[in-house]
């Protein structure tokens, strides 16, 4: 990378940023708002429809302050829907398996460096980004993202997110028909 000049170099730099961006960017505003639709889940649980208020309070104060890793998230979840509505487990069987995956990766992906160091490698590419991380051995590791990739794993994001709307929706009318 030092061979390009300045000039150059700080061009390349921007327009990889910029795809960094748009790349990561997309995957983690889908990741996130499966998050977002779990604390609220949550929240209907403890706070039934009506208790808006206090439902908000309780998202606020408990969930997104106190609970900020989404292993915790989906973990008291998963506790809830088998405890209380074990029947969306029989619809959705693999659905907290999934959501661990997509937690999994989106740590990943939200703590991996921009490898800017082989930027000229992927300059022609413009569907992908080079990432640096290290491994559970303490190995520096290099693995290319290609927006292909990503818009597989917002595929998985938006079934997932579908699953979850679901549950939701099940789980209000359980509580408002008094049958949860």
């Amino acid at each position: 990378m030092s061979k390009i000049p300045g000039r150059d170099r700080k061009i390349l730099l921007e327009k990889l940023s910029e795809r960094d961006a748009s790349i990561r960017g997309r995957y983690l505003i889908s990741a996130s708002s499966l998050d977002s639709l779990m604390r609220d889940i949550i929240s209907y649980h403890f706070c039934p429809p009506g208790q808006d208020e206090k439902r908000g309070q309780f998202i606020s104060l408990i969930l997104e302050q106190h609970l900020l890793k989404p292993h915790i998230i989906s973990d008291i979840l998963e506790k809830i829907v088998t405890l209380n509505y074990s029947d969306q487990l029989k619809k959705y069987p693999a659905l907290f398996n999934d959501l661990r995956g997509v937690s999994d990766y989106t740590l990943w992906i939200s703590s991996a460096k921009l490898d800017t160091s082989r930027a000229s490698d992927i300059t022609g590419q413009e569907d992908v980004i080079g990432l640096s991380y290290y491994d559970q051995n303490g190995e520096l590791r290099h693995n290319d993202v290609s927006l292909e990739q990503i818009e597989e794993r917002i595929s998985d994001c938006s079934n997932l997110h579908f699953a979850l709307e679901d549950i939701r929706s099940e789980i209000r009318d359980k509580i408002l028909t008094g049958t949860g």
